[in-house]
């Protein structure tokens, strides 16, 4: 297992996910860390909504560890412009949620939500690379 998929692996283990992501490849990874991320916003909103601010900021922070863990999968060398403007926007991000926990911003919980669903989307669509033994 190579580095950015121990990055990532570690990060989906230490915010509570199944064992069983230890036989995914990074590409599967990173896209339960999208999923695992809007969850947790979709969570932090209903909170909100339901007054609960105790759980909404357990779910920004759990949101803002999964955003940090998808940084730390960032390649800049091979990823180039790509991952410049991918840690850009998972910045912005960061401090979206973070003036969304301080201020009961639902507004800015949805466009995190929004910008990253966007993102998955574009993430379940890109090819994967066969690895070699695998079948």
């Amino acid at each position: 297992m190579n580095a950015l998929a121990r990055n990532a692996l570690n990060v989906y283990q230490s915010t509570g996910f199944d064992s069983a992501v230890e036989f995914s490849d990074q590409h599967q990874l990173v896209g339960m860390l999208f999923n695992a991320l809007l969850d947790a916003l979709a969570d932090a909103r209903r909170h909100l909504q339901d007054k609960d601010l105790v759980h909404k900021s357990e779910k920004v922070t759990r949101s803002q560890k999964i955003l940090y863990g998808l940084r730390s999968t960032l390649d800049f060398e091979q990823g180039g412009e790509l991952a410049r403007s991918l840690d850009s926007l998972y910045d912005y991000c960061l401090r979206r949620l973070s003036s969304a926990n301080a201020e009961n911003n639902e507004a800015a919980l949805a466009e995190v939500a929004s910008l990253m669903s966007e993102i998955r989307e574009a993430w379940q669509l890109m090819p994967t690379r066969e690895m070699p033994g695998k079948q």
